[in-house]
């Protein structure tokens, strides 16, 4: 088959299979007059590199994969297919996390912009912060207002005893200002509705997730004078490390 013949019966783009001949991931003999030819071992080739682009796999694997189909028993291609896609799995999971938080700071900032005065003055500083209310801290240089929690006695109580059985048997590192602490992926929910309802009441806390495949880092960051209500947070073994 010519280039032209293999692209009707595949669907496969000439400037694709092109690509692919570049890539080594689909070569082609040459006739007499310089034009490619390709067998009909190329249509079943196509096909198995349609399936592993569609699995989203990066060009390099599927490079590896394609090299093994053809060459190696079905056993061998599975041992490399198998802890590539589970490796994979895992960086799509990660992703999903990462677009579902964004997806909640979207909905927030849209709600927030909804909220905004129908005026036809300038915006003023309040427009600034639309995936929240106000600023987690200060964002000019003004003396600090004392470091308070608006929550009672009991309400308090209750939150810290949320913090520590989120935080049970949780890795622990001092970091700058606060507390590191590794958590599996299945608390981020947990993790981020704490960490908004601190914020509500302790606005001086600050919060940031750094994700991880299977697990994320919560860090946790006050003002020194706030120290205390920090450590208030961690279950008592983490506080003594």
């Amino acid at each position: 088959m010519r280039i032209s013949e293999l692209s009707a019966r595949t669907g496969v783009p000439p400037s694709t299979l092109r690509f692919y001949e570049s890539e080594g991931l689909l070569p082609a003999e040459r006739a007499e007059n310089g034009y490619r030819v390709y067998g009909e071992d190329a249509v079943d080739r196509l096909a198995f590199i349609a399936q592993a682009k569609h699995l989203d796999l990066p060009l390099p694997a599927v490079r590896e994969l394609v090299t093994a189909w053809e060459s190696e028993p079905c056993h061998s291609v599975r041992a490399k297919y198998r802890p590539m896609l589970i490796e994979h799995a895992a960086r799509v999971d990660e992703r999903i996390v990462s677009l579902q938080a964004l997806r909640s700071t979207l909905a927030t900032a849209v709600q927030r912009l909804d909220t905004l005065p129908d005026r036809d003055e300038p915006c003023d500083a309040a427009c600034t912060f639309l995936d929240r209310a106000e600023p987690a801290l200060p964002v000019v240089s003004e003396p600090r207002t004392a470091i308070a929690c608006s929550l009672d006695g009991d309400d308090y109580g209750a939150r810290v005893a949320d913090w520590h059985e989120l935080l049970a048997g949780a890795p622990r590192a001092d970091v700058d200002g606060g507390v590191r602490v590794r958590l599996p992926t299945s608390s981020l929910a947990r993790a981020t509705e704490l960490a908004q309802a601190e914020q509500s009441c302790c606005a001086f806390y600050t919060f940031r997730i750094d994700l991880h495949g299977p697990t994320f880092d919560l860090t946790i960051t006050a003002p020194p004078e706030a120290r205390t209500m920090l450590e208030d947070l961690l279950p008592a073994q983490e506080a003594a490390r």
